[in-house]
């Protein structure tokens, strides 16, 4: 496999809003972006603030940016000053498209080749991370 689907992306979106149902999250905004860091498709539950749109397609896109989940990317965030100012310098760079939190995951193949990534933005960051994660393994991808 080496493009991600709408139907995909979509069955994707539909298991991790399922998933934030069922663990009682306030709402949600989900964002699947392709490989090439191109918004493929998203949802926003209702009653979810305006800004958790561009929160998810962030956590999302600097994964990709980065070729890591954003999980890794708060991680690094948090190690020192010069590590503070290069993921600062970075999100300057990227017209502030990168946010630092937990809740943007890479989606691979089985090969392990990256197709695009998830954001999930509105709960808790690990929560919004666990949503991510479900949607990824509810269409079969890693």
């Amino acid at each position: 496999m080496s493009e991600l689907t709408l139907e995909q992306a979509n069955s994707l979106i539909e298991a991790a809003l399922a998933t934030a149902r069922t663990m009682q999250l306030p709402p949600v905004a989900v964002a699947v972006l392709d490989a090439g860091g191109h918004l493929k498709s998203l949802q926003r539950e209702d009653g979810v603030s305006f800004l958790r749109v561009q929160i998810c397609q962030a956590k999302a896109w600097g994964a990709l940016g980065l070729a890591t989940d954003s999980r890794n990317i708060a991680e690094r965030y948090d190690q020192d000053n010069l590590q503070q100012g290069f993921i600062n310098a970075l999100n300057a760079m990227s017209g502030g498209r990168l946010i630092p939190l937990p809740g943007g995951v890479l989606i691979r193949d089985q090969s392990g080749q990256t197709l695009g990534a998830v954001g999930v933005a509105g709960a808790a960051s690990d929560k919004d991370e666990a949503c991510a994660l479900a949607g990824i393994k509810a269409i079969g991808l890693q």
